[in-house]
């Protein structure tokens, strides 16, 4: 497996990427190459590569207030997912982003979704508030943060 920190040069993986977002969460869920080019020139976008293969991927942005970031978007490619490779790539990328001085990471999560929340829970996150309709009328999220020691 490769840890790959993306680069705005490399066009091929990025639409791999954003093929991912699509086929993730669909239109109105995932990250289009608007905001996917902003995490690679403003923030961190990471993924984990089986030769040119797309396994996992995962996008930060800064928090400005504090040293902190949030954990924008997270996902395995649907043929891949039960194998590992997210929690290896959270793995990779906390460490990573450690280095950088980065203390605490934020993210939101559906609360219906308990494959993610069992696997942020096992990787050290835990679930701070409910926030109701944050992404809209009946969109609720749990806001989970995980300190870096």
């Amino acid at each position: 497996m490769d840890f790959v920190e993306v680069k705005a040069e490399n066009r091929e993986l990025i639409e791999k990427i954003y093929n991912n977002e699509l086929e993730s969460f669909g239109v109105m869920g995932g990250a289009d190459m608007w905001m996917i080019m902003s995490f690679i020139r403003y923030g961190k976008l990471y993924v984990l590569m089986n030769g040119n293969e797309l396994l996992s991927v995962a996008q930060y942005q800064a928090i400005l207030s504090e040293k902190s970031v949030f954990l924008y978007g997270f996902s395995t490619v649907p043929s891949q997912r039960g194998k590992g490779y997210a929690i290896e790539l959270l793995i990779k990328t906390h460490d990573e982003i450690k280095k950088n001085g980065i203390q605490k990471i934020y993210l939101t999560v559906d609360p219906k979704n308990l494959i993610a929340i069992n696997m942020y829970q096992k990787m050290g996150y835990t679930i701070v508030e409910l926030q109701k309709d944050e992404y809209g009328k009946g969109i609720d999220r749990y806001l989970m943060v995980k300190e870096l020691l």
